[in-house]
């Protein structure tokens, strides 16, 4: 399959375009600069709040991984404008598939979040990115692609498992952790997998 990784050159989005070579789809990496892309990967140079430069790259695409971040201490709306962005460019191009990296606490899976990320982290230190968070979320949700929304745990390092929950709804049996290459394996799962197609699925230890 064809699929755009955006976010490419991220702590994710370096998982995503790796495991998704080795799953045998031709990858192309969405960054910035492209010399941070691996050798032997397509690189298609831009950023996610041009549009221009996403529509040129997301030409051709029959699927889109979006797992555009930034630094929690820094406010912004790459997360929201990005996706925008690529929601538009999908919608003018004809591609269909759209899977967007996203975390527990939006919607009804705020009931998700431990004490201390509900009542102490989000409040002082993580509002700017949970609000662009939100906004990323809507326009995905009012757009007329074949988008899941991926909820994922805290992001950490570790090694791809393939040993986490997902699902759908609210539940507490979750230890609200992932690592970055086990939330990219359920990423690329999606893109051979309706299941979950406009829902908004967690993934979680």
């Amino acid at each position: 399959m064809k699929v755009l990784v955006v976010g490419a050159t991220g702590g994710t989005g370096r998982h995503v375009v790796e495991q998704g070579v080795a799953r045998g789809h031709e990858v192309t990496a969405f960054a910035r600069d492209p010399r941070k892309v691996p050798d032997g990967v397509n690189a298609a140079r831009g950023d996610a709040l041009d549009y221009e430069t996403v529509e040129r790259a997301v030409a051709g695409q029959e699927a889109v991984i979006c797992a555009l971040g930034a630094p929690l201490t820094r406010t912004g709306t790459v997360r929201s404008e990005g996706t925008l962005n690529l929601v538009r460019a999908m919608e003018k191009a004809g591609a269909r598939r759209l899977v967007v990296m996203s975390t527990i606490g939006m919607g009804e899976s705020r009931e998700m979040l431990t004490f201390r990320y509900k009542y102490v982290l989000v409040p002082l230190l993580l509002r700017g990115v949970f609000a662009d968070t939100e906004r990323q979320e809507e326009h995905v949700r009012q757009s007329d692609l074949d988008w899941t929304l991926v909820r994922a745990g805290a992001l950490g390092r570790g090694e791809r498992t393939g040993a986490y929950k997902h699902g759908v709804g609210v539940t507490t049996i979750l230890r609200g952790k992932i690592s970055r290459a086990d939330a990219a394996d359920f990423l690329l799962k999606q893109l051979q997998d309706d299941a979950y197609v406009r829902q908004a699925p967690y993934v979680s230890y």
